[in-house]
């Protein structure tokens, strides 16, 4: 699958710590803020929990004033053992200190309906962002628990088809632009133009890596707060095919590849 690699590099800073870590200082020298992926996910070992969090230590260690993104999955949540809730949550709150102590902070990924309660539960546990998804049927009622409880929150459309989740194209637009209008300190994460054009009024918007660096740069010199999402890792090839596959086809990436050079 090495063929795919230099499609890959679009989306992927590096394939570890030591090559993704000048991408990820360029990006700050250029002014954006950045979400860090070590990109993984449904851990099976509690040696891959302890991979996982120590390589989250080392990029913690190496800045300050970063978002680290971690699925609750990748900490063992959803592992075939009985303390693997205990797990989960023993590994997230002691990363969550650690975060703290080096003055970074954590935001959760969302995943498929299997662990959406547990990672709003947790993300209110243990002060930690959290992603929410339009799609998802209980959103509302997540959302506003998340800003009573003032957890920083990101917005985005929702890549798990699952049977409960709207599906509908236009009524997942209504929700987004619903849930966005909960409150201006909402993260909106999309690249979705229609989407950017209406809700003009936030300040904070979040990118995928190497998706709209167009609208990315426009929006950091209208003074907005852009954060990009920096995936790295290893496991870089389940995160491409999987990225594409929730793309449908290679037409998103040809597309935006031309509205960025027009």
């Amino acid at each position: 699958m090495k063929i795919l690699y230099p499609l890959a590099k679009r989306f992927i800073a590096g394939y570890d710590f030591t090559s993704a870590k000048p991408v990820i200082d360029e990006l700050i020298q250029d002014g954006y803020q950045v979400t860090v992926d070590y990109v993984g996910e449904m851990s099976t070992t509690l040696e891959d929990v302890q991979k996982a969090f120590k390589e989250y230590t080392k990029i913690l260690d190496a800045y300050s004033n970063i978002d680290i993104s971690v699925k609750p999955s990748q900490f063992g949540l959803l592992m075939d053992s009985s303390n693997s809730k205990n797990l989960c949550a023993t590994v997230l709150s002691e990363l969550a200190d650690y975060a703290r102590s080096t003055n970074n902070t954590i935001r959760l990924d969302m995943e498929d309906s299997r662990v959406t309660f547990d990672t709003v539960t947790m993300a209110v546990d243990y002060e930690t962002g959290c992603a929410i998804q339009a799609n998802h049927p209980d959103t509302y009622a997540y959302i506003k628990t998340l800003l009573d409880n003032n957890i920083p929150v990101r917005l985005v459309k929702g890549a798990y088809n699952e049977p409960d989740n709207v599906s509908d194209l236009e009524r997942i637009h209504e929700l987004f632009i619903l849930y966005a209008a909960l409150s201006k300190d909402i993260t909106i994460a999309t690249h979705d133009e229609s989407l950017l054009d209406i809700l003009t009024d936030h300040n904070q918007y979040e990118f995928l890596y190497g998706v709209r660096r167009d609208i990315q740069k426009r929006l950091k010199e209208e003074g907005k707060v852009v954060r990009i999402y920096v995936p790295y890792g290893e496991n870089w090839l389940p995160y491409t095919l999987r990225r594409l596959k929730e793309w449908k086809n290679l037409k998103f990436v040809v597309v935006n590849m031309l509205k960025e050079l027009l």
